[in-house]
């Protein structure tokens, strides 16, 4: 489906101006292997500093886990902070007449692959966090997303994915398979004996649904970023003002649709911990759409599976969480999988673009 007018229009221009469509750097010529080399490297910039970002993310949500904050409020408020963040962005560049708005067609495009992401994504990945744990849902998520995303790329956006990159993707799910084999705490171990066989099957399936709805929604992304008539900041607005509203209405239906259920009877540490996971997740949002400009699907999804090692390191250093030698051997085998994703032959390097 990506024909030659398409892939001429990706945008690398830098993230440090979310009016992109403003600046005046040019995409890299496929014929130029120098130009290509420099893209995949950004590409992979990009996408290590989302990573980390959705890390940090994720230990904010840790710990409002633990301080038993509704799950639906957490993600409408994080997922507001960038609305509110963002929109006057757009706002000023609109007032100069300097903004592009993008088309009704792309507005929709748009709206069906964050629907996907927030309505079904997010919430299975919830529903199997809470059902069989982390421990198992986010590497049979993880696994799924990057098998599905590499598929998807490459039927509906014509990527070519080299041998280089396949093989890292053995290797990734090598990795995975690692850290199936955590140390248990006795107590989550008890609780997991306990789970029936149906519950656990279904929790597997509800992860593995996840992952495929989030690969759907990486493609989505992907497409809407490499065309001009997508701003970054309109495509960082209207995905999470989806989140927004589809979580916002659920809380405030269990609450007779008290709007003020939203900041009544919150303390100080609670939102410092949600401002703080909602400005790192729209960071991260952020140089993931633009390391999706710069490479491919798959080695994008490749790379965020770094983020069960930087989850690994956070657990060790900050919750004094054990690990065995499984879990340093799926760090290791991440590591290289990154590794030979990062460094494809000249060749395939031109092919894949």
């Amino acid at each position: 489906m990506q024909n030659a007018e398409c892939r001429d229009s990706i945008d690398t221009k830098p993230l440090c101006k979310l009016h992109s469509e403003v600046c005046g750097s040019t995409a890299p010529q496929p014929g130029d292997s120098a130009q290509a080399g420099k893209s995949l490297r950004m590409g992979i910039l990009f996408c290590l500093i989302a990573t980390f970002m959705y890390s940090c993310a994720n230990i904010c949500f840790k710990e409002l886990g633990l301080l038993n904050i509704d799950v639906r409020w957490t993600l409408c408020i994080k997922e507001t902070i960038c609305v509110v963040c963002v929109t006057p962005v757009i706002l000023y560049w609109a007032i100069r007449r300097r903004y592009f708005w993008p088309t009704w067609r792309w507005i929709v495009f748009l709206m069906v692959g964050g629907f996907v992401c927030e309505f079904i994504g997010a919430r299975l990945h919830i529903w199997a966090i809470g059902t069989i744990g982390l421990v198992v849902s986010l590497p049979l998520l993880q696994a799924a997303n990057m098998v599905c995303s590499t598929s998807i790329g490459h039927v509906f956006l014509g990527e070519r994915v080299g041998k280089r990159c396949r093989v890292a993707m053995v290797v990734m799910l090598m990795a995975i398979g690692c850290f199936f084999f955590r140390p248990t705490h006795p107590d989550a171990e008890q609780a997991a004996q306990q789970l029936a066989g149906n519950i656990l099957l279904l929790g597997g399936i509800g992860a593995v649904v996840a992952g495929v709805a989030y690969s759907i929604y990486i493609v989505f992304l992907r497409r809407s970023s490499n065309s001009r008539q997508m701003p970054i900041s309109f495509i960082a607005v209207e995905v999470t003002g989806i989140g927004a509203v589809i979580f916002g209405l659920e809380f405030l239906r269990d609450h007779s649709f008290q709007i003020s259920a939203l900041w009544e009877d919150i303390s100080p540490q609670v939102w410092r911990l949600v401002v703080m996971a909602g400005l790192f997740n729209m960071v991260g949002f952020l140089f993931q759409i633009n390391g999706l400009r710069y490479t491919l699907v798959a080695r994008a999804q490749m790379i965020s599976v770094s983020q069960i090692i930087i989850g690994t390191i956070f657990g060790v250093l900050f919750y004094y969480e054990t690990t065995n030698a499984m879990i340093w051997l799926g760090v290791t085998l991440t590591v290289l999988g990154i590794g030979i994703v990062s460094t494809p032959s000249k060749r395939e390097l031109l092919l894949e673009r």
